[in-house]
């Protein structure tokens, strides 16, 4: 059964009111990030909202549904933004994205470019160690899962594996670059296409893989994507510690 009408939009700002009255001068900043922020949604869209509040005046963050509308908001107090920005993580390129493309409905508009400047300035040694430190929970057991499903005959499964090498891949190519992408699924795969620094032939590599159906010729393009980012990680100096005893596990 199809959803109700729903004016996304319009939800949003109900929401950023109703906040307001709640919440007062502490609320720095609510908008709304998504294809409702692009004029894209659809009678099956969610709403997603951000929200920046002074330090010490945080407030959950909720998932709700209104109409048959899915509404979900993420709360954040500014110091903690403005740190988790300047010390990046796998959910840092999320964030960045979001910032990037939040429509402000409350608040200083130019005030998320403030925050998105201490993301750019952050050097790119850190980016590296952060990917380091990311990297064996990164790529690594998606794709050996999916080399899994082929062994046990679970062919079924092995195109789920396949995406989540893709978006685990994703996030570590915005690591590597310090960049972020504003789409998610196969939209922000194509555009980590245009980053500095991606395996060879990833252009052509990840949307095939990504439309692949079948496990055999999913797997060949696989193997090929993931020897061109092991290859890129050592060639780009990117220390992936391998233990090869217990003693040198990093417990």
């Amino acid at each position: 059964m199809a959803p109700q009408p729903v004016d996304r939009l319009a939800l949003a700002r109900g929401v950023c009111e109703r906040l307001c009255a709640a919440h007062g001068d502490a609320l720095l900043l609510g908008g709304v990030y998504g294809s409702v922020a692009r004029g894209e949604d659809t009678p099956w869209s969610d709403l997603e909202m951000l929200f920046a509040t002074r330090d010490g005046h945080g407030f959950p963050r909720r998932n709700l549904l209104y109409r048959g509308t899915a509404v979900g908001y993420q709360v954040y107090e500014e110091g903690a933004l403005v740190a988790a920005l300047g010390k990046p993580d796998t959910d840092w390129p999320f964030r960045m994205g979001v910032l990037s493309v939040l429509r402000v409905l409350h608040g200083d508009p130019a005030r998320p470019e403030g925050w998105l400047d201490v993301g750019r300035a952050v050097p790119l040694e850190a980016f590296r160690a952060a990917l380091a430190e990311a990297a064996p929970g990164l790529v690594v057991e998606s794709y050996g899962r999916m080399h899994s499903c082929m062994l046990r005959g679970a062919t079924d499964d092995l195109h789920v594996s396949a995406i989540e090498v893709l978006l685990e891949m994703r996030t570590a190519l915005c690591l590597l670059n310090g960049r972020w992408v504003t789409h998610d699924y196969l939209e922000g795969i194509l555009e980590a296409a245009a980053f500095p620094l991606v395996p060879e032939g990833y252009a052509r590599l990840a949307p095939a893989l990504w439309r692949e159906r079948h496990a055999a010729p999913a797997l060949a393009l696989a193997d090929e994507l993931v020897a061109g980012y092991r290859r890129l990680l050592e060639r780009e100096g990117v220390p992936v510690r391998d233990a090869q005893s217990v003693d040198d596990l990093d417990l």
